[in-house]
């Protein structure tokens, strides 16, 4: 049991024995562990997120599936998590550098010239990535027989592609697609904000190139914000299923196996983030998820309903994956109304209910708790 004491989230996540716990709940290791975080309290934060890390993965997958697969996804999440560690950490430094400089230039007409000199390269420099951002959406559509729709008015404005698909233009925006789409796939180019309701044909793909991205469906509705020299590119997923590449990937790839691994697939609720500098795609929940199919009558009026029910008639309406402990949370009571408020201040005053809290991590809510002292 000592081995364990210096652990840290990633050697849980790691450690074989801890993978069977979470994944088969077997009566000796429920034993082991539940005497460990007696013993050990201050690594009980530790083994939750690792717990809950790997039950995010573990829900998705069934048991004879190949353990290679399962291996992957869970090398990816940490990944996911040491990159938030490091950013987290870069700006921290990055922050006390910046105090550390103003200190020592406030009183300096030294610091004010310097100043200037980077403020005029950073309008060259924002000025050069508006050009290159123009150019890509000309360059991928020129020379083609393409009719062009450009949105100049202060108010959104929906057009009506030829395969019945409806597209709402944001002021400033324009989108090129043909007047008659190709027999195996339909294909638009979207320069700003736009978003997209596609008229379901499994054998037509329906593909939207933006910025530096390629977003890919057969059938569901979601928005693009590419805004010219932005620095970010987003995909948010209002329902259905999209998938999600880097341009240079989609065009250079052509093994599907292989593409398919290097895209990013979004589900409902779901929001991409793609960063231009770093072509990083990280994977989120949207700012303001809504309750799937639109049900505006759908109530959450809970009277000491159990808290494990409460998150999964949240997870069913919403369709985001909430990961907790069942067993643990069943025996939680919650008596609430919870009819208008947003997704996520539902899940704060649940968990304030039931003193858990919860993160997102990789387009999923993950739940924390102790249970409750009934």
């Amino acid at each position: 049991m000592n081995q364990y004491q210096e652990y840290s989230l990633e050697d849980f996540v790691l450690d074989a024995r801890f993978q069977n716990w979470v994944r088969y709940k077997r009566d000796a290791d429920n034993t082991f562990w539940e005497n460990y975080l007696i013993h050990n309290p201050a690594q009980a934060q530790e083994i939750a997120r690792a717990q809950a890390l790997l039950e995010s993965v573990y829900v998705h997958y069934e048991t004879h599936l190949d353990e290679s697969e399962i291996d992957f996804e869970i090398q990816e999440l940490l990944s996911k998590v040491r990159n938030e560690k490091e950013t987290a950490f870069t700006a921290v430094s990055e922050t006390k550098s910046l105090t550390s400089t103003w200190n020592i230039f406030s009183r300096s007409s030294v610091f004010w010239a310097a100043a200037t000199v980077v403020m005029m390269l950073s309008l060259g420099w924002v000025y050069q990535r508006y050009r290159i951002s123009d150019s890509n959406y000309e360059r991928l559509t020129a020379g083609k027989p393409l009719h062009e729709e450009e949105n100049e008015t202060k108010t959104n404005k929906v057009i009506t592609l030829s395969d019945g698909s409806k597209v709402t233009m944001f002021p400033h925006s324009k989108i090129s697609f043909p007047e008659k789409f190709l027999v195996e796939k339909r294909e638009v180019y979207l320069s700003g904000e736009a978003s997209f309701e596609v008229s379901k044909d499994p054998k037509r793909p329906f593909l939207v190139y933006a910025n530096e991205l390629v977003t890919k469906v057969l059938g569901t509705s979601f928005t693009i914000n590419a805004k010219d020299a932005a620095l970010k590119t987003t995909v948010e997923v209002k329902e259905g299923k999209v998938s999600v590449f880097r341009q240079k990937d989609f065009t250079e790839t052509k093994d599907q196996k292989v593409l398919k691994s290097k895209g990013m697939v979004l589900t409902a609720n779901q929001k991409m983030v793609y960063e231009r500098e770093t072509t990083n795609m990280s994977k989120t929940i949207r700012d303001t998820p809504e309750v799937v199919d639109g049900d505006d009558a759908a109530t959450f009026d809970f009277v000491n309903a159990p808290a494990s029910q409460v998150l999964g008639d949240l997870e069913d309406a919403y369709q985001v994956d909430i990961i907790f402990d069942k067993d643990l949370l069943r025996g939680c009571p919650v008596t609430a109304s919870l009819t208008r408020q947003s997704l996520f201040q539902k899940l704060d005053i649940i968990c304030e209910v039931i003193e858990a809290r919860y993160e997102m991590l990789d387009g999923q809510i993950i739940v924390y708790s102790k249970g409750c002292k009934n």
